[in-house]
């Protein structure tokens, strides 16, 4: 009984497992922890033999030991062509470290038995030490399904691009020219993303009668590019990012788009107007540090989502988005109009400080055009933005009486926050509001969320406490019938913490601060104990 239960526990169990199944096991490891298992039998050599995807990715690794792991790379690569086994991907990355041009032609060998060995997807990564030539024969590869080039050098075909395959391509800080990209994409017929990242010597980029062409993400970082023209039927999605580079950009052919992002744009309020204008089907729009947009005027029937970030100067936004949802602005407004009948969330952030009562009174003024928009506003700005002085939210009506749920994101210290006066004020802004969270970006460890229920309608009836006379609204605190807090504990592991307070209990508002006493205590132990684990 012994011998066959020995016998039984030493079967091994994973080596009769499907070949699909055990090469799915080994997409896991490493080259360097695949090729070790080679040796345990004969049937795991042939499951590395046949392996479909080989990646080389070391962290680490002196010249030498590179040299040596790319020359049995390149016996095993020339095994699998001479035995007709196919190649589905290829990843390298390899830091070339010197000028051995040895080495060099071995990565070319490598290359060439992967062709020859039709594989579907190539990524090439050799570091920015020294610049490597893909070889040519790259641009006539009519199996391959996606290539993806870092820090290469793609010089010109010389003849007739044939990529009957290609579906992706991607080029990060690739050494090109327009020749080269226009060539290129035109020997691409089934082409449907592209991505250019930072390639120097790119000037002008057209894309034209790309019929599959569905995704294009473009990014030129101080690389010169100076004009960006596209031409898709079924170009669905744009993103386009330049740097404050004066970049002539036209997307008004891609009648089709429905996701635009622009980021450092030197774009006008005339080209805005135009270019969103021809686009029917526009469903989401971004824009980001675009530096000449001041008065904007969009009209987009079907516009879903609007984000407007950093666009300095920009104060007045005029949208006729009868079907926007979602709007969302990191940028001080001074005049907002918009026929958008309910959106789902509204996002506001404002990074200036208030100066001065005037100060307040814009503020109050800009909340007060979201009265009717939506439900939910997230409300992003350091504290004292909220802080209202009293003298105004005694004469003053609150600008959000139609919000439910409010989301609010403290951009300052902690220290200097009171918890009570910041519930007190946001209550004010939105009266009556069933629920608040407040988040502090900067620290991340607590979030706070509020569940309001009330016992009284929004106006008093018959006697008015002394408080509440000279409200336009009854405050919150005459109002209040129970508070639930929640606090939730991020790091270092997720919990979470629930308080339950009524009116009858005492004063809302102690609870509160005594709640606020006991969580800074614990934010400030714990910003120590991260302070002394990350080190000096």
């Amino acid at each position: 009984m012994e011998t066959n239960a020995s016998s039984t526990a030493n079967v091994d169990r994973i080596s009769a497992l499907p070949p699909p199944i055990l090469h799915h096991i080994l997409s896991f490891l490493s080259l360097e922890q695949v090729v070790p298992t080679s040796v345990l039998s004969k049937t795991w050599k042939q499951l590395w033999h046949t392996f479909p995807n080989v990646e080389y990715n070391p962290r680490r690794s002196t010249f030498r030991r590179q040299k040596m792991v790319l020359k049995y790379l390149e016996q095993f690569l020339l095994n699998r062509y001479l035995d007709a086994i196919s190649l589905e991907k290829l990843t390298l990355r390899v830091e070339l470290l010197s000028d051995d041009p040895d080495l060099e032609s071995i990565m070319n060998r490598c290359l060439s038995y992967a062709f020859a060995s039709n594989v579907k997807e190539l990524k090439l990564d050799v570091g920015c030490c020294r610049i490597y030539n893909v070889p040519q024969i790259v641009f006539y590869l009519k199996s391959i399904y996606v290539l993806d080039f870092e820090f290469c050098k793609l010089e010109p075909p010389r003849s007739t691009v044939t990529l009957l395959s290609l579906r992706k391509l991607c080029l990060s800080f690739v050494h090109v020219d327009d020749e080269v990209i226009r060539d290129m994409v035109a020997g691409c017929p089934l082409i449907e993303y592209i991505i250019i990242n930072n390639c120097p010597g790119l000037k002008s980029l057209q894309l034209l009668g790309l019929n599959k062409l569905k995704e294009i993400k473009l990014d030129s970082n101080r690389c010169g590019l100076e004009r960006v023209y596209i031409n898709g039927v079924n170009v669905h999605s744009v993103d386009i990012k330049v740097y404050l580079e004066p970049c002539e950009v036209n997307v008004s052919s891609c009648k089709n788009l429905t996701h635009l992002r622009l980021d450092g744009l030197s774009i006008t309020d005339k080209w805005l107007y135009n270019q969103i204008s021809e686009l029917p089907f526009l469903e989401y729009l971004a824009l980001h540090y675009c530096m000449k947009l001041r008065c904007i005027n969009i009209s987009s029937p079907r516009l879903k989502e609007l984000v407007f970030e950093r666009c300095e100067e920009l104060v007045e936004f005029e949208l006729d988005t009868p079907n926007l949802s979602i709007f969302k602005c990191f940028n001080y407004v001074e005049s907002f109009s918009s026929n958008a009948l309910a959106l789902s969330q509204t996002l506001l952030c404002f990074i200036s400080h208030p100066v001065d009562n005037e100060w307040y009174l814009k503020f109050i003024k800009l909340l007060a055009r979201f009265n009717l928009c939506s439900n939910v506003l997230n409300l992003q700005c350091n504290h004292e933005a909220v802080l209202i002085p009293r003298e105004l939210r005694e004469i003053l009506c609150p600008p959000l009486t139609y919000h439910k749920h409010v989301s609010f994101s403290v951009l300052s210290e902690i220290l200097e926050v009171s918890l009570a006066n910041l519930v007190d004020c946001l209550l004010w802004i939105t009266p009556h509001a069933e629920t608040l969270s407040i988040e502090w970006p900067n620290i991340n460890f607590y979030e706070l969320s509020f569940q309001f229920s009330y016992k009284k309608k929004l106006t008093y009836e018959g006697e008015t406490p002394s408080c509440c006379q000279s409200l336009p609204l009854s405050c919150w605190k005459h109002c209040i019938k129970e508070v639930k807090i929640e606090c939730t504990e991020k790091y270092p592991i997720r919990q979470i913490n629930r308080e339950s307070f009524s009116s009858e209990d005492g004063d809302i508002m102690e609870k509160i601060n005594d709640l606020w006493k006991s969580l800074l205590d614990m934010m400030i132990l714990h910003s120590k104990i991260f302070a002394e684990y990350d080190g000096p």
